[in-house]
């Protein structure tokens, strides 16, 4: 009879003591779950768990989150990522329109705007007051099943500013060997350098025989084929076809695939020469941009697209580079095309079905979009040193000086980018913009935009129904695929491509071209009546 008087009391006491932390974990505005979200991220990048910026987000909202990693190669390598046992939620989920819309209707993850009015105040007032934003973010169905990436600068649409090494171009003009028919001086070598592509390949052919970097370490032209920045397209764009690296654009409002455009495959004739002469090496179509970046500090590259030197060579070798304007093509016109890269982005973060306490966790994703998180998360935290500690006018100030690191190696290790909400309304009012983003404007403006091809335009947020999707997922990725294996192999191939290659490409995929443009068109037509 006392071990069941005691058993009876022990258990009433542990019951009390639950309902006393409940009640305590209520009144100080704990969450009673702990939240477990999977994130893709290398290895460089710093812990998430151990990062200021989500230590500050524990304490300001009373909700834990661990953080658990997969590397861009494990994610990818999974065919369904929501199946993931003992996780709420996927950040940097990257998934397709498709992929969101079919999670979303079997409710495998959450129709997020069924929770704005309950839990999320600064999604709302995001929503509300950008409705171009509200309707971006729609799946066919009309609901909203991930959380967005808003980044509004004003420099996607121009990835690319051509850097000229003129350290080295002083070299051949002082040995009285620039090549046959290029004249410059020393005073020429500044900004804004006006040259043609001819003389620009024939100044990387010296470089090349040179080796001015020594070693055999001389890279005449660098770039990262297919990046979003960086890349091989404005050179292509110099042959008078306005090229991104999607191939796909809008032209006096058609949407155009610029592999079709004869001209294009002019572009990837002469590049296949430039290759077989050395002034592009294979390194340009397989390494990332961390791998370019690595290897342009040392000041080896005679020339390269970057949207910004100070990133790519050390702060010794930056006073060594000169931008270069957009190539003058044979006819004496230059041009660029225009990115496709947007900056509302989709399926940054999804909440999984199984998640426990969906409120709890969308009310702290919530506190992303305010200023001051959004800031850290994009750059890194205060305590880190990526904002000076003290505001000035009310707004958080960009620390600019990261010692021997440059500022994009410190971001990348730093910052967990992601969900964030920077707009002009919050450049001009709670934080300032990088020094270094600002000069990017500014040379843009000088140097690029001016050339921009005439009645180009990119590509906006379109919205698709079910069957477009589906369509799309069919023939989209496909062609992609075959049109860079062509583009590649033409360039690397070791023989001059031909034109019966490149009609055999156009043939083989006609389907596919003439479907992918066909929905893209209806779509956007759809758009720019949703707009008008």
């Amino acid at each position: 009879m006392k071990k069941a008087i005691i058993g009876i009391t022990v258990a009433v006491l542990w019951f009390v003591c639950v309902i006393a932390f409940a009640v305590a974990s209520a009144d100080s505005g704990t969450s009673e779950h702990q939240f477990t979200v999977l994130t893709v991220k290398e290895d460089a990048v710093k812990d998430y768990n151990t990062m200021p910026v989500f230590k500050e987000l524990a304490e300001d909202t009373g909700i834990e989150v661990h953080w658990t990693y997969n590397t861009s190669a494990q994610y990818s390598n999974n065919i369904d990522p929501v199946a993931i046992k003992g996780i709420d939620a996927i950040y940097h989920s990257g998934f397709s329109n498709l992929k969101l819309y079919d999670y979303g209707r079997r409710g495998r993850i959450v129709a997020i705007d069924e929770y704005v009015d309950k839990c999320m105040p600064n999604f709302k007032k995001i929503l509300d007051s950008r409705p171009d934003i509200r309707e971006a973010l729609k799946s066919p169905d009309g609901h909203i099943y991930s959380l967005p990436r808003v980044e509004e600068m004003g420099l996607k649409a121009y990835p690319n500013i051509l850097y000229l090494n003129k350290a080295w171009v002083e070299k051949l003009i002082d040995a009285n060997d620039l090549p046959k028919g290029v004249n410059l001086t020393k005073d020429q070598l500044k900004d804004g350098l006006d040259i043609s592509r001819d003389d620009f390949k024939a100044i990387l052919e010296k470089f090349n025989e040179k080796d001015f970097a020594g070693g055999g370490k001389t890279v005449p032209l660098a770039f990262v084929s297919g990046n979003w920045q960086g890349n091989e397209s404005d050179l292509i764009a110099s042959f008078g076809v306005p090229e991104n690296r999607e191939h796909k654009t809008i032209v006096d409002g058609k949407v155009t695939f610029t592999f079709e455009n004869e001209a294009w495959f002019e572009a990837v004739k002469e590049l296949a020469d430039w290759y077989s002469r050395g002034l592009i090496r294979s390194s340009a179509f397989t390494q990332t941009d961390n791998d370019f970046l690595a290897r342009g500090q040392d000041g080896r590259y005679g020339a390269f697209y970057w949207w910004e030197k100070d990133t790519v060579v050390a702060k010794d070798k930056r006073d060594d580079y000169i931008i270069v304007l957009p190539l003058k093509n044979s006819d004496g016109s230059r041009y660029v095309g225009v990115s496709n890269e947007l900056e509302v982005e989709k399926g940054e973060c999804v909440i999984l079905d199984s998640c426990g306490d969906k409120e709890g966790l969308l009310s702290y994703f919530d506190k992303f979009f305010e200023p001051e998180y959004s800031a850290q998360l994009n750059y890194g935290s205060v305590k880190s040193g990526a904002f000076l500690s003290e505001k000035v006018g009310g707004k958080l100030i960009p620390n600019d000086d990261h010692g021997i690191q440059s500022a994009d190696d410190f971001r990348m290790k730093n910052a967990p980018y992601g969900v964030v909400y920077l707009t002009k309304e919050v450049w001009d009012n709670s934080v300032e913009m990088e020094s270094r983003a600002k000069l990017r404007l500014e040379n843009l403006e000088n140097y690029v935009k001016p050339y921009t091809y005439t009645g180009v335009t990119s590509i906006p947020n379109l919205n698709y129904t079910q069957e477009e999707l589906v369509m799309l997922n069919t023939y989209e990725s496909s062609l992609s695929n075959n049109v860079a294996s062509w583009f590649t192999g033409a360039i690397t191939g070791g023989s001059v491509p031909t034109k019966d290659s490149w009609q055999n490409l156009l043939n083989t995929n006609r389907t596919s071209i003439d479907t992918v443009l066909r929905i893209n068109q209806t779509a956007y037509d759809r758009y720019l009546a949703a707009i008008a």
